[in-house]
């Protein structure tokens, strides 16, 4: 973080010095990420619900060419701190992940994890940064506390995961790397835990009169590892298969989340 305070804060834009464009551009990795805690935003939907949400933003960069919309919401970004840089249409394609870049991107500093609440998803080894930001995004539509992602998933502030989680990332607590297992049987041993399984598993309607829920979702290649199954008291299966061998992790969490969400 100790760049970003390089630069003077301004309301107005700054030319982005290289080598913050280049601390950008490490922000793709998670390793540069976890050392800055910091992670990146992109895109002016994304950057739209950065500005509904309480999050405070170290740094918005819009491009030279953007148009008058855009760069009106890089400066009302830069009025919750941080500064504002102007850069060109090459340096924003070099900051960027998305393969279309857009016009405005920030820079934020990693999210405080709060205390677990009482209706939790738990991604056990997801990897597929898309599905994680789609659990996240349908997670925060049903009403879901809090997302935990174990460790060997994709990780919460991997770009792809704030794009796809289209702003439910600033609202809701995510907290991240944990040992799933040891934290299903010891930290939450009160909850129902239900771990969802392709086959033989109770109907989700069962979901909906859990007080404390944690619904488990493992990835869709290898399903739940043992140790986590293991520590679940339901398994949960969707209906349906038609000939189809199994359904798309996210799909999957998201008609779950409906389930338990249906009272």
């Amino acid at each position: 973080m100790v760049i970003f305070a390089l630069y003077m804060k301004s309301t107005e834009p700054v030319v982005l010095p290289h080598k913050l464009r280049n601390t950008v551009r490490s922000l793709h990795r998670s390793a540069d990420r976890n050392d800055l805690q910091l992670f990146l935003a992109e895109g002016v939907r994304v950057c739209q619900d950065l500005l509904a949400s309480s999050m405070r933003v170290e740094s918005v960069v819009v491009a030279e060419n953007a148009n008058d919309a855009t760069m009106r919401l890089g400066a009302e970004l830069v009025a919750k701190g941080g500064t504002l840089y102007e850069a060109t249409p090459t340096d924003m394609a070099i900051m960027a992940d998305a393969s279309t870049p857009q016009d405005i991107l920030a820079v934020l500093p990693f999210k405080e994890e709060r205390p677990l609440g009482n209706r939790i998803v738990i991604l056990d080894a997801v990897a597929d940064p898309g599905n994680v930001g789609t659990i996240i995004r349908s997670a925060a539509w049903f009403g879901f506390t809090d997302v935990v992602l174990g460790r060997g998933g994709s990780d919460a502030y991997n770009p792809k995961v704030v794009r796809s989680a289209a702003g439910a990332l600033f609202r809701m607590n995510v907290v991240r790397n944990r040992d799933v297992a040891a934290m299903l049987r010891d930290e939450l041993s009160t909850y129902t835990k239900a771990a969802a399984v392709r086959s033989g598993g109770d109907d989700p309607s069962m979901l909906r009169n859990a007080n404390q829920l944690c619904l488990v979702i493992g990835s869709e290649a290898h399903g739940l590892n043992d140790s986590t199954l293991d520590a679940c008291t339901v398994r949960i299966s969707i209906p349906g298969g038609n000939g189809t061998e199994s359904l798309n992790a996210a799909v999957a969490a998201s008609i779950l989340c409906y389930e338990a969400a249906a009272r």
